[in-house]
């Protein structure tokens, strides 16, 4: 099986996402609203609630959330462990499938370490 480019995906979910913001603002705006909120307010700081947020991901088997939340885990300062800490919740609370799609999310997060276009959006959100 061919080997997707997830750095080139997660551009793609990000242009996804403007599109919708764009083309149906009320909700799209709102739900930018609620991201921001949750993630930047409360008792955990925000590298947790993405590492619970991908979790929850892999457990819905969203492929696109998982890339864009295995990308918010990095960018909040998770490291490769942490994240194969919230890969091990998911498979404790959804079992099989999530042994699929947690080794993609690891390929998911070596690409997106490895991809320069990330870096710079990783050093442009410190």
């Amino acid at each position: 099986m061919a080997k997707k480019d997830y750095a080139k995906e997660l551009m793609g979910y990000l242009d996804d996402n403007d599109k919708y913001k764009e083309e149906i603002p009320g909700p799209g705006k709102g739900f930018d609203v609620m991201y921001w909120a949750i993630n930047n307010t409360g008792a955990c700081p925000s590298k947790e609630k993405e590492l619970m947020a991908l979790a929850i991901a892999i457990t819905m088997r969203c492929e696109g959330c998982m890339v864009q939340h295995t990308a918010g885990c990095l960018m909040a300062g998770a490291s490769r462990d942490e994240i194969k800490d919230a890969i091990s919740v998911a498979t404790e609370m959804s079992g099989g499938p999530s042994f699929v799609f947690g080794a993609q999310v690891l390929d998911i997060v070596d690409q997106l370490l490895a991809n320069d276009k990330f870096q710079q959006m990783m050093k442009q959100k410190q």
